[in-house]
């Protein structure tokens, strides 16, 4: 047996409040996974966050690996090293506050993928963010070799490849959409792999705010996830701009306006509508034509960010959805492209690909993927699916 599966894997638990969860925590199934929300009363109205937890403690070493592998097989495909799962132990506290995802994990040493085919058969392409809280990770970013260590927080681009392999590890994650960070796409291209150092000023903010959100979870409800959600991601957009820029320092660029982010909530929201041009936005922002493209210029355009955008969004569609999401004329419509022809040729220039061709791949990838994880274990990528920067 190998030894390193005879260590305890670090123990976020104290994170926990005692008596923070609700009573519903209680596996009366015995089945060591379990989802529910967490109420919290405001007056006369209750809100609830999606709570997932998996617990070591009424699992079998091999039920308890089989549970973590499924629930995390939208963002991983997850082995032990040397294939042993007789030892393996972990406990994961998940909650889905909307705008983002927010995890705490403690494991055994794991050796985590994430191939091309994984990426394109989930279809999402929201950032990771880990801060390590014990134990450190050996990982490989589109063939870039790196290391985080206890107080580092790493950044994952989730429609990118990696490969990863732990000691027994502690940690805070969130899953956030990349649209709620204000940052420019080119800073946004460079932060796969990136670590930020958790001895600089920006990751010692970072690595603190982290943990108080782990402490303060049970607690939030949905109208106080929407502000944490935008604190979140102002000091997350910071950090990450300082750490692709080695230096505790923001470069000016890197960091888009808030005007700019109220703007690109607008158009997140009426993709799907025909009628969305840079006059639209003039009007409904009492924008000028030349303010209004002074404000995209960094982004490459209105025009062109609202056709990528759109484009991105067909994209997923097409590979989260399957068989289910229509023909290409469908797609075209659903996605505020016009005609069926523009919206091909456009596909065609970005993904390298036409469209049908893109839809019988997605096809032929959500069948060879539907035997693996059955529908009531793959309640993280319904998460995954249902972060928009809308519900932020």
């Amino acid at each position: 047996m190998n030894s390193k599966f005879q260590r305890r894997p670090a123990d976020v638990s104290a994170l926990m409040p005692v008596g923070a969860m609700p009573r519903e925590l209680v596996d009366k199934e015995g089945t060591g996974s379990k989802s529910f929300a967490c109420v919290r009363g405001f007056g006369m109205k209750n809100r609830t966050v999606p709570i997932h937890q998996i617990r070591a403690d009424l699992l079998t070493p091999v039920e308890n690996f089989e549970q973590w592998r499924d629930s995390l097989s939208s963002l991983f495909e997850t082995l032990p090293p040397d294939f042993e799962a007789d030892a393996f132990r972990a406990d994961l506290t998940a909650y889905n506050f909307g705008g983002f995802l927010l995890g705490l994990s403690s494991a055994s040493p794991l050796v985590f993928r994430r191939d091309r085919q994984l990426a394109s058969a989930v279809g999402i392409d929201h950032l990771m963010l880990q801060l390590y809280v014990s134990g450190e990770c050996e990982f490989e970013a589109d063939g870039q070799a790196a290391r985080g260590k206890a107080g580092d927080v790493v950044c994952f681009d989730m429609s990118r490849q990696m490969s990863s392999r732990t000691s027994p590890l502690a940690t805070i994650s969130i899953v956030i959409p990349r649209e709620l960070l204000r940052l420019a796409p080119r800073t946004l291209d460079t932060l796969h792999g990136a670590v930020l150092d958790g001895e600089t000023t920006f990751g010692a903010l970072l690595r603190e705010h982290l943990t108080s959100m782990a402490r303060v979870a049970p607690q939030i409800d949905t109208n106080e996830s929407r502000l944490a959600a935008e604190v979140t991601a102002t000091l997350v957009a910071a950090s990450l701009s300082a750490a692709v820029s080695g230096r505790d320092a923001i470069v000016g660029s890197d960091l888009v306006g808030g005007s700019l982010q109220a703007i690109q909530s607008y158009i997140e929201r009426n993709l799907n509508n025909v009628a969305l041009s840079p006059e639209m936005l003039m009007r409904h922002f009492g924008l000028s034509r030349s303010a209004l493209y002074r404000t995209f210029e960094a982004l490459g355009g209105v025009a062109e960010y609202i056709r990528g955008r759109r484009l991105d969004r067909a994209f997923l569609r097409l590979n989260s959805a399957g068989a289910g999401r229509g023909s290409v004329s469908k797609l075209a419509f659903a996605c505020g492209f016009s005609t069926e022809a523009a919206f091909s040729r456009a596909f065609r220039q970005r993904f390298g690909m036409p469209p049908r061709e893109a839809l019988l791949e997605a096809d032929r990838r959500t069948l060879t993927r539907a035997h693996l994880v059955s529908p009531q274990d793959n309640w993280l990528q319904t998460w995954l699916e249902g972060l928009t920067l809308s519900s932020s």
